[in-house]
């Protein structure tokens, strides 16, 4: 049993001649399966809440990519690589806290597997395209197509219904002074960076020594294409991310406070304990209030019920912005009756002014799959009577701005990001577009109580900021909570399980940045006019 190499990387050969000095079949197989795996976990590595590891994520890409250079089995090796990365990366989908809202505990680990295949089916994607190119253009082709490949494999995880770009390569540089770049072109452009970094490092060896392929005369040109790619387009990053000045509001800095409340969640929902969430809440926005703040963000679902239905919850709230005399923005189920007289239900979020008043509101737009909202409802209905424990809530309209109106005509336009809304680059952007100067993220993160889950989640929150150019307020029930500047840059923040205030002040008013103008076509431009120039430099190696 010691030799046994999974069938899935096995592979028939004729015998080797005397001067062969490959590996044998099934130890290239085993050493392809420790190769993929070792780089999956390196990928994992180069994500928080690890510090100082984001530059891993290029030897990890310039392993998948020499593997999936000589495996006959080029889409089951992708597969293999984003079954490691994906189980170590997102292990704590199995540690789903008791006070889960979920129908049966037996259901935790199988959504958790479930969520690991899904997200590592697009690397299998990936390897297999890798595969065809391979077949009908070459080794070389393959390589110069890797990046782009990886690029458009990173761009469809951000889609659709069950799209769930958590941690992608472009994340890695979040801890590294390079992730500023994120204005010139978003997450995506910084790991299509590190792809062509890594299709550079991947022929580098063969090529130093003289052996295998590097005796071949297609490596210095793919090598030769690839460098000037790299520099290309991490030039072309620095040139974008510098600010053009945007639309800045003439208002000055606004105080503003993030009320970290750190109730405990078996106590949040239990109807017979609503005093575990108002007294913390009066008291910390109380603090907040004295110690200037002018603006008091609560976090996702603060108020744990229905608010328009529930009197004496409602008049909590309207009091505590009345008596403190400040504006409050605050999580809630809303429902409402839609124009055929249906209960729609929403995860809402809703401004109230100094005196009570609810100004505006927003619903979450991008509802978690299964968890909120069976997805792929609209057409098919029947999806919904399945109870796996989800809230069935609507989707709500894309984020727009809220006006928060103080004195001296200052003005601060803030767009909402429920929860992991924060990991779809997209909606950030729409909102800033939209007129926001400033991002709020309110979230409820407690379920995964002390893993790597919410730091992760939290740190996604900040790319949103250096990508749009915007000041960021995140507020965490049990953490983690922070403001950050327009780049991303952390001010002031609350750890998990803490129970504080995180307040600071912000300046409100768009910076521009070339993302927030362009998005992320340039970079897809880009990538096209690489695409013709590698089919044009290939044409003379089809096998």
């Amino acid at each position: 049993m010691s030799g046994y190499v999974p069938r899935m990387l096995q592979q028939d050969t004729p015998e080797r001649d005397a001067g062969d000095t490959s590996l044998p079949p099934r130890l290239a197989a085993t050493a392809t399966i420790c190769t993929v795996v070792c780089a999956g976990v390196m990928a994992t590595v180069a994500m928080p809440p690890f510090r100082g590891t984001g530059w891993l994520i290029v030897p990890s890409l310039t392993l998948l990519f020499a593997a999936l250079r000589t495996t006959p089995w080029p889409a089951r090796t992708g597969w293999l690589f984003g079954l490691a990365h994906q189980a170590t990366l997102l292990h704590w989908l199995f540690l789903l806290g008791p006070e889960a809202p979920i129908a049966s505990r037996v259901l935790v680990p199988v959504a958790a597997g479930a969520a690991i295949v899904y997200a590592s089916l697009f690397y299998l994607l990936f390897g297999w395209l890798i595969g065809r190119v391979t077949r009908f253009y070459g080794p070389y082709a393959a390589l110069l197509a890797a990046p782009v490949l990886w690029t458009l494999i990173e761009a469809l995880r951000t889609a659709g219904e069950l799209g769930f770009p958590w941690c992608l390569s472009g994340m890695a540089f979040l801890q590294t002074p390079l992730y500023t770049l994120a204005a010139g072109g978003g997450e995506l452009a910084l790991g299509a960076g590190a792809a062509f970094v890594a299709a550079l490092l991947t022929p580098l060896p063969a090529l130093a020594t003289g052996s295998g392929v590097g005796r071949d005369g297609r490596v210095v040109p793919t090598v030769t294409a690839l460098f000037l790619a790299c520099l290309v387009s991490w030039g072309s990053l620095a040139l974008m991310s510098g600010r053009d000045g945007g639309e800045v509001a003439a208002s000055g800095t606004i105080r503003v406070a993030a009320v970290q409340a750190d109730v405990a969640l078996r106590d949040k929902w239990a109807e017979g304990r609503l005093d575990s969430t108002m007294v913390p809440y009066t008291a910390l926005t109380a603090t907040a209030v004295r110690a200037g703040a002018e603006l008091v963000i609560w976090a996702e679902t603060a108020v744990p019920a229905y608010l328009m239905y529930k009197p004496r919850l409602l008049s909590w709230v309207r009091t505590v912005a009345d008596t403190n005399d400040v504006f409050l923005y605050t999580g809630f189920p809303d429902a409402n009756l839609d124009a055929e007289g249906c209960q729609l239900r929403t995860n809402a979020s809703g401004l109230f002014d100094p005196a009570g008043k609810l100004r505006d509101r927003y619903g979450k737009h991008h509802l978690l799959p299964f968890g909120e909202r069976m997805p792929f409802q609209s057409v098919m209905p029947w999806l919904g009577e399945v109870d796996l424990g989800q809230a069935e809530w609507e989707q709500g309209a894309l984020p727009a701005p809220m006006d928060v109106r103080l004195g001296n005509g200052r003005v601060l336009r803030l767009g909402g990001l429920i929860c992991y809304e924060s990991i779809f680059p997209s909606l950030a952007r729409h909102a800033v577009r939209a007129g926001a100067d400033v991002l709020v993220n309110i979230t409820n993160d407690g379920w995964f109580g002390r893993t790597a889950g919410p730091v992760q989640h939290a740190e996604m929150a900040r790319m949103r900021a250096a990508e749009c150019g915007v000041p960021l307020i995140r507020c965490a029930n049990n953490g983690i909570s922070f403001i950050t500047d327009d780049g991303g840059a952390v001010r002031r923040r609350a750890g998990l399980g803490e129970r504080a205030v995180v307040i600071d002040d912000v300046s409100p008013g768009r910076r521009g940045t070339r993302y927030l103008r362009h998005g992320a076509w340039p970079l897809f431009c880009a990538l096209l006019i690489w695409t013709v120039a590698a089919m044009l430099i290939t044409t003379r190696w089809k096998p």
